[in-house]
């Protein structure tokens, strides 16, 4: 467990043993940095050319060999997959939420504990755009879908799941990572999120087994670091904190329950799934002071800013339009963010899940996460709100398949 108190020495300790394994910490930096800069000279090329810079392709087409496909995928760190879920049924399930959303009076409730979700309660709104709601049937239903399982599975096949023996996760056995939903109005200029990777902040240098995640990137061996690969990603530990997931996520991603693209005020990515070597060897630069990690916080999500990231951030660029029944998914170290400003003129809505397949990390949580099911209580790994307790029409386990229990560890 990382000693939050004593943090300022830790991180002082760590980056120390970090500069250490390299021959030169400085030279290998400014290779990687080379590196970066390649790759945000090509988005913006394609940028400029109006060329897709995001995979996409469509759920029917997850069967067909995709070699090709899955190398630009690889490189990117993100893809969409389109038409996951028929129009029609997005369609209602979107109108469901709405109605689970005004018949349970959600907005006078979140109005009483707005201070609670220290993470979203800076945001000042005459309505919330992040609902801290779980166990709507909407939810539940797009969770324990075939259509999302398959897809998933397809996720989790990017990636290198064992090594030296070890099965590190399982890729055709799904565990339910409970998230939140979006629904952000036209107008609204209050849920921009500035660019950042979750899962971890400053855990990323100092904790151990995120060391051995990125060994290679600071022992001067970043041809050979692939951030496919699982070694040690199920032995991470993070700081406990309603701002920070403990579950390993292959992708993390969203269902669009509406139409969206650039200027609605939704997703943006920085599409380089090797990015995070880039900020991992920056903190350890001589212009960055010793118990600082370029401005990363305990307890919060990693920060990416302009400050020591400027390369970086050149890099961002926001989702091309997507329609209703469309998932978008990124790797769990791709930096991401979210507009600022809502120009468009529909609601921009969105159910936040994510691949979380089955290792003894993630069962871990999800047997906690279980409990709170049942209580209609918000997920561990969120601020306890606890809205749904008394809700009607909330989902319970009547309303489970037999898979949506298995991935619930039920």
């Amino acid at each position: 467990m990382i000693d939050i108190n004593n943090i300022d020495q830790i991180i002082k300790d760590e980056k120390e043993i970090l500069r250490s394994k390299s021959k030169d910490y400085k030279e290998n930096f400014s290779k990687i940095e080379k590196f970066i800069e390649s790759e945000i000279l090509q988005i913006e090329s394609l940028k400029k050319n109006k060329q897709n810079i995001i995979p996409e392709l469509n759920f029917r087409d997850l069967s067909s060999n995709l070699s090709d496909f899955k190398n630009e995928i690889n490189k990117r760190g993100c893809v969409i997959i389109k038409d996951v879920f028929d129009d029609s049924l997005i369609h209602q399930m979107n109108k469901d939420l709405e109605s689970y959303i005004e018949e349970n009076n959600y907005y006078e409730d979140q109005k009483k504990k707005s201070n609670i979700d220290q993470y979203f309660s800076d945001l000042q709104s005459g309505k919330p755009q992040i609902f801290g709601l779980y166990w709507s049937k909407t939810q539940v239903n797009i969770r324990q879908s075939n259509e999302l399982d398959l897809v998933k599975k397809w996720l989790n096949s990017l990636w290198t799941h064992e090594h030296n023996g070890e099965t590190i996760f399982d890729p055709n056995n799904e565990l339910v990572y409970a998230d939140r939903v979006r629904r952000r109005e036209p107008g609204d200029k209050t849920l921009g999120l500035s660019p950042h990777c979750d899962a971890g902040s400053v855990e990323r240098w100092i904790d151990k087994g995120y060391q051995d995640v990125y060994k290679d990137i600071f022992a001067d061996n970043f041809a050979k670091y692939d951030p496919f690969n699982a070694a040690y990603r199920n032995k991470t530990q993070e700081i406990e904190s309603p701002a920070v997931s403990h579950v390993f996520r292959t992708f993390q991603g969203w269902v669009a329950l509406t139409e969206q693209g650039p200027g609605d005020g939704t997703l943006q990515l920085i599409p380089i799934a090797k990015s995070m070597a880039f900020i991992l060897t920056r903190a350890l630069m001589d212009d960055v002071s010793e118990t600082d990690l370029c401005g990363s916080k305990p307890a919060r999500a990693l920060s990416v800013n302009p400050t020591y990231h400027s390369l970086l951030l050149r890099g961002l660029v926001s989702i091309p339009k997507m329609n209703a029944g469309d998932t978008v998914w990124w790797h769990p170290d791709v930096v991401h963010a979210v507009e600022d400003h809502h120009l468009g003129n529909g609601y921009s809505n969105v159910v936040y899940v994510g691949s979380t397949p089955y290792c003894e990390k993630n069962l871990a949580y999800a047997k906690k996460q279980s409990q709170k099911f049942l209580e209609g209580k918000s997920p561990p790994d969120f601020a306890a709100e606890d809205y749904e307790v008394s809700y009607k029409n909330r989902a319970t386990v009547d309303d489970l398949t037999p898979m949506g229990k298995k991935q619930l560890a039920l």
